[in-house]
């Protein structure tokens, strides 16, 4: 494929964000050049033009999705538990369709190896974004972190900044004055 022009360039992120809509809709099995195109609102050729394939756009939405996630991790440089459960909220509540389309395709890369690097980076950068100097406690806690995340985009709970506080609360800092279980 040639330089992509500026028109091609918008052309290319109206699809990506399109199939963001559609995987929050439909999931992966809904998510074709025809959908893709119609829901960018751009002609079908344009879809196979800039995708070659089905794998080809889910790979590409998966690294714009991870990438974005990433950059609002990044933004949290010396972070408090209110700024990342803010972080949190805003990504599963406020940008509900990006988090449902990230898990999708991370699911998705269970079973298909072109997606498992872009996959692989967004849980480093939830690993980084918990800031342990323990490797092995980062990871422990991104898990957790994980498994909020999902209950947060399945139930709904908790709801708010000060719940998800708590529960991060729960996940980073270790108990005090409680003997062990």
């Amino acid at each position: 494929m040639a330089a992509i022009t500026a028109k091609g360039e918008a052309r290319r992120s109206a699809l990506l964000a399109a199939v963001v809509r559609v995987l929050e809709r439909g999931g992966p099995a809904a998510v074709t050049h025809r959908a893709v195109a119609a829901e960018a609102g751009v002609p079908l050729a344009a879809a196979t033009y800039y995708f070659a394939s089905i794998d080809d756009l889910l790979v590409s939405a998966l690294r714009r999705a991870t990438e974005e996630q990433v950059a609002l991790f990044a933004n949290l440089t010396t972070p408090s538990l209110e700024d990342f459960a803010r972080v949190l909220y805003d990504w599963t509540y406020t940008n509900r369709a990006s988090a449902i389309a990230q898990y999708e395709l991370l699911f998705l890369a269970m079973r298909r190896d072109s997606l498992r690097e872009a996959a692989d980076l967004w849980y480093r950068a939830l690993e980084n974004a918990v800031g342990s100097q323990d490797a092995h406690r980062s990871r422990v806690a991104a898990l957790a972190i994980d498994g909020l995340l999902l209950r947060m985009l399945w139930s709904g709970e908790p709801s708010t900044v000060a719940g998800i506080e708590a529960a991060l609360r729960d996940i980073l800092e270790p108990p005090t004055g409680r003997a062990p279980g």
